[in-house]
């Protein structure tokens, strides 16, 4: 449990490579939502084989999902999926992942509403007729890993902050896309959707195989 905490803290600050700061308490989401959440809908991840011109045949996992809103108000999505294998592996959806992978899900799919992560990210609309529907793409993780857990990010307005257990630095970019590095003391800390997964198979049998949703819950990370 304790990596799963460690990773989720430090994937939340998604701000570039700095120095792992020694362990503390995440705090818990609220029992009853405080702020907005939005609803989804989502299938188990999939693997496919691509061949894309000029390149020999690859693996890719996909997750198709929906997301409707059921607040009282119009809400910005920006969604967010990573997935953390049980090896140590941490993958973000859409890195690596060359445009042509998603013209492929789309087509296997059979849905030519399926959209892509820019397309989903933006305004979304009260109600079910303004539900949308997108879809997650990974590269092909460690195939020794016979777990992995997806974070959804996006999908709630309720935050936290962490007060670290000692300063750590970090490396960033400014507004001029320069990096340069600063102290964080603090953190802020999203609720987000944990979704655990078993997945058997081997190399060979990479394109066929399957995942078994083990736990959903809401974490801060």
């Amino acid at each position: 449990m304790k990596r799963f905490l460690i990773s989720i803290l430090l994937a939340g600050l998604s701000l570039g490579v700095f120095a792992k700061p020694s362990f503390c308490e995440i705090p818990q989401p609220a029992a009853t939502p405080k702020l907005w959440q939005l609803d989804i809908e989502y299938k188990a991840p999939l693997p496919i084989k691509v061949t894309l011109p000029g390149e020999k045949p690859a693996i890719y996992w996909y997750m198709i999902y929906k997301v409707t809103n059921h607040t009282n108000a119009d809400q910005l999505f920006v969604p967010e999926f990573l997935l953390y294998t049980g090896t140590g592996q941490m993958l973000r959806s859409g890195q690596g992942v060359p445009p042509g992978v998603f013209s492929a899900i789309q087509k296997v799919s059979n849905n030519p509403l399926l959209r892509d992560a820019v397309a989903m990210t933006g305004k979304l609309l009260v109600g079910d007729d303004n539900s949308k529907t997108g879809v997650a793409i990974w590269q092909d993780f460690d195939v020794k890993a016979g777990e992995f857990d997806v974070f959804i990010g996006g999908l709630s307005g309720e935050t936290t902050e962490l007060n670290l257990p000692t300063p750590i630095e970090v490396v960033v970019l400014d507004n001029d896309g320069n990096k340069k590095t600063v102290t964080k003391q603090t953190v802020v800390l999203a609720k987000t959707m944990q979704l655990t997964y078993k997945v058997a198979g081997e190399a060979a049998s990479r394109a066929s195989a399957l995942a078994q949703l083990v736990k959903q819950n809401w974490v801060m990370r």
